[in-house]
C-alpha cells in the first residue's frame, strides 16, 4: 500500500519536464469548470461585497477615493468572472473534468500528455453534464443532513471523472457507484493525501497576502502578487491533481506499467 508521500514522488515524477504544461492545462480546467477556481481569487470576491462596505465600515475616512475605486473595479471584475464562470462550469465543467482526467493519467502512466487533453472530451458534453449535475445533486443532499457526510461523500465520489474517462460505456450513474465502492477504505488516505499539500498551498498564498496588506495602504503593487499567486497555485493545483491521478491507478488496481516507468526516472 503507498502513503501520500509515494503519491507526491509518482507525481512529481510524471511532471518532471512537463510542470509548464501542466500548470497553463491546471489554469484552464479552473477557468472551463473542471476544478475549483484559484483561491486568490474566491478570497478575494468573498472578502469584497458592495459599495455599502465603505460607509458600513468607515472606509471613506481611511482611503483615498482612488483606493476605494481601485476596490470597487476589483470586485467588479470579480463578480464578472465569477457569473461567466458559473455558467460555463454548468455548460462544459463535466466534459472538462473528464479530460483533465485523461491529461491526468496520461502523465502517470509515462505516456504524452498534451495541453488538448483537456478538450479531448468534449464530444461528452451530455455525460459530463449529467455526471456533474448527479455529484452535486448527491453530495448537495447529503451536506443537507449534516456537513461532514457531505464533505465524505466529496472523497468516495472523487474517482468518478477518472472511472468515467477510461470507461464511456458506464453510464454516469454508474461511475459514481464505483467510485464510492472503490472509495471504501481509502477516503481518508485520500483526505491524508490531499491535506499533505497544505504546506504548498500556503506558501503559494503568501504573496497573496503581502498583496492584500499592499492594498490597503493604496500601494497598487497589489495585482501582481496576485498574478504571483495564481500562477503558483496553478503548480500546486497540477501537483496535487497528478498525485491523485496516482492515486487512482492503485486504488482501481490499474498500474499495470507505473512500477516500471517511475523506475525509470527516479535517479
Amino acid at each position: 500500500m503507498k502513503y501520500a508521500a509515494d503519491f507526491r514522488t509518482i507525481a512529481r515524477g510524471s511532471l518532471r519536464g512537463k510542470w509548464h504544461v501542466s500548470a497553463l492545462t491546471a489554469f484552464m480546467a479552473s477557468l472551463i469548470g473542471a476544478i475549483g477556481g484559484s483561491s486568490s481569487l474566491n478570497t478575494e470576491s468573498s472578502s469584497l461585497n458592495s459599495d455599502s462596505i465603505a460607509s458600513d465600515w468607515n472606509l471613506n475616512e481611511y482611503f483615498s477615493p482612488d483606493v476605494l475605486n481601485f476596490f470597487r473595479i476589483v470586485l467588479a471584475v470579480l463578480l464578472a468572472y465569477a457569473g461567466i464562470h458559473i455558467i460555463v462550469s454548468l455548460i462544459i465543467g463535466g466534459a472538462g473534468k473528464l479530460g483533465y482526467a485523461g491529461y491526468n493519467l496520461n502523465l502517470t502512466d509515462g505516456r504524452e500528455a498534451r495541453f488538448t487533453n483537456l478538450f479531448s472530451q468534449f464530444h461528452r458534453l451530455g455525460e459530463g453534464f449529467v455526471m456533474n449535475l448527479l455529484l452535486n445533486v448527491y453530495i448537495f443532499l447529503w451536506a443537507f443532513l449534516f456537513v461532514i457526510p457531505g464533505i465524505v461523500k466529496t472523497f468516495s465520489y472523487a474517482m468518478t471523472p477518472y472511472i468515467l474517462y477510461e470507461h464511456p460505456e458506464y453510464s454516469p450513474n454508474y461511475a459514481i457507484t464505483l467510485s464510492r465502492k472503490m472509495m471504501d477504505g481509502n477516503k481518508f488516505r485520500l483526505f491524508c493525501l490531499k491535506f499533505s499539500f497544505i504546506g504548498w498551498s500556503i506558501l503559494s498564498s503568501v504573496p497573496s497576502l503581502i498583496a492584500s496588506a499592499a492594498a490597503l495602504t493604496g500601494s497598487f503593487v497589489y495585482l501582481p502578487l496576485i498574478l504571483v499567486t495564481i500562477v503558483a497555485e496553478q503548480f500546486v493545483v497540477a501537483y496535487i491533481h497528478a498525485a491523485e491521478a496516482a492515486f487512482y491507478r492503485e486504488v482501481s488496481g490499474t498500474e499495470p506499467q507505473a512500477e516500471i516507468f517511475y523506475a525509470e526516472i527516479e535517479p
